[in-house]
């Protein structure tokens, strides 16, 4: 009975094995399979007539205790498989993952209102705003202070799986800043990730643009200054609203020496000799100081020139134009 029935297992067992192999080749026929595609699907397919072998070759051999259970295992295997993975999309879909709202808050009143504005409803956030404390902070996650709701709609912004509504967010941005919220630390928050006319906001609503990064405790310039155009404007606003110029960072470099040090010859951060050049020529900044290593803007500058040279890079117009100011501007 037993040896009956592992036969008609390892039958379905091949059976199953036969029907996707031709749904494969089905699927597949009006396609070029990429390499390592085939090259799993080849592995898989003799994964399975092997386990296939390994039940009926022992059973098709003896009878003894020992084949049964061997060939069973093997029998059975698949099966198990299926079930296994049946059961895990189950309890996945059983076990809903926290929202962001729910993530970041915990009272209830909180918790309404970060959900009203993760669902963008604008509508529903003025209506649940009034009378509240608008800079309350929630959990305190990561080590991290908590945050309060226009730092938690930014960061939501900000998120790289953010599928909401741009419109109704930046809505919400602007209903919180008009009522009050705190925009200094909602500027960290978001200035390299938001539209610039949402940091303007935050910046022209009283946002600090000398605040500390997010992230790090040097100045938030620092980690404004950038390789793409928006993190070129996005600098070029904070400097243009206050930020200052003669701030140091851990490496002893002001804005204007970090900006030309990290782009060096790299084609990736040419962008970002527009953000020094405004500096010298808007800006009128002091490219005088030298840190503690004897490094300077001009030292920095002559080992651009030294090493595109040397490597036949062609640089930008800007840093031509950094490069003809020194020559006039030589002390």
């Amino acid at each position: 009975m037993i040896t009956k029935i592992l036969w008609s297992v390892i039958g379905l067992n091949t059976v199953a094995l036969v029907i996707v192999t031709v749904y494969f080749f089905i699927e597949t026929a009006d396609r070029n399979l990429r390499e390592q595609e085939g090259g799993w699907t080849t592995i898989l397919f003799i994964l399975a007539v092997a386990v296939i072998l390994l039940a009926a070759v022992p059973l098709r051999m003896s009878q003894s205790t020992f084949s049964l259970c061997f060939s069973a295992f093997f029998a059975f295997l698949p099966l198990g498989i299926w079930l296994y993975n049946v059961a895990g999309d189950k309890l996945s879909a059983i076990k809903k993952q926290p929202s962001q709202a729910e993530f970041y808050f915990k009272d209830k009143t909180q918790r309404s209102i970060a959900t009203a504005i993760e669902n963008g409803d604008t509508s529903l956030v003025q209506e649940l705003i009034k009378g509240q404390d608008l800079n309350i902070q929630g959990n305190r996650v990561w080590d991290a202070d908590g945050l309060n709701y226009l730092q938690f709609a930014i960061r939501l912004r900000r998120g790289q799986n953010f599928k909401g509504d741009t419109a109704a967010n930046s809505s919400i941005i602007r209903l919180l800043v008009k009522n009050g919220s705190a925009t200094t630390r909602a500027l960290a928050e978001g200035i390299t990730g938001l539209p610039l006319e949402i940091s303007a906001l935050l910046l022209d609503s009283g946002a600090d643009p000398n605040t500390y990064a997010f992230v790090y405790d040097h100045a938030l310039l620092f980690s404004v200054i950038g390789a793409t155009s928006q993190d070129v404007d996005a600098a070029i606003l904070l400097v243009k609203k206050g930020a200052r110029l003669d701030v140091l960072n851990q490496y002893q470099l002001t804005p204007l020496m970090y900006a030309a040090n990290n782009s060096g010859t790299s084609a990736h951060w040419f962008e970002t000799w527009r953000f020094v050049r405004f500096l010298l020529e808007e800006q009128h900044v002091d490219y005088s100081f030298t840190n503690r290593d004897g490094n300077n803007f001009e030292k920095i500058i002559t080992s651009i020139q030294v090493k595109a040279k040397a490597e036949n890079i062609t640089m930008p117009s800007d840093f031509g134009w950094i490069v003809t100011f020194l020559d006039k501007n030589q002390k």
